[in-house]
């Protein structure tokens, strides 16, 4: 029997209990394989939802891969810093990633993240795509 706190939303799996320690019992749905996993664990089989402009799910010119909006084109030339106005203008950048923006470097013309700086999925695909297109 399914577990009524953790309704099963995920295409993936089926949500069977939750342990007392917290752990989540799963079957996944094509295989039939029983998972036990962590709260984080089950989070991470959750894919966002797709853009409701273009439908497309991991990341469009609508929204980056953090689900985030994208600035437009006048609000690239308003908002985003001369130095990174190229880089926005060819991979797009959200209000988000200029705060990023902030953390990077140039160290003999590679670029990375400053010492001691926060890091998520997009600030490094922030820094790849700012090292693929020197």
């Amino acid at each position: 029997m399914a577990d009524d706190k953790h309704p099963t939303t995920n295409r993936r799996m089926e949500h069977l209990s939750t342990s007392d320690s917290g752990l989540h019992y799963v079957r996944e749905r094509k295989s039939g394989i029983l998972r036990q996993l962590t709260d984080e664990e089950l989070r991470d089989f959750n894919d966002p939802p797709p853009c409701p402009e273009c439908g497309e799910q991991f990341g469009c010119e609508h929204y980056n891969c953090a689900r985030e909006g994208m600035l437009s084109e006048s609000e690239i030339e308003s908002e985003v810093p001369d130095e990174w106005r190229r880089f926005a203008r060819g991979n797009g950048v959200s209000r988000e990633d200029i705060v990023r923006l902030r953390s990077v470097v140039c160290t003999e013309g590679e670029y990375r993240l400053a010492e001691g700086a926060s890091s998520d999925m997009r600030m490094l695909e922030i820094v790849l795509l700012l090292n693929e297109s020197r």
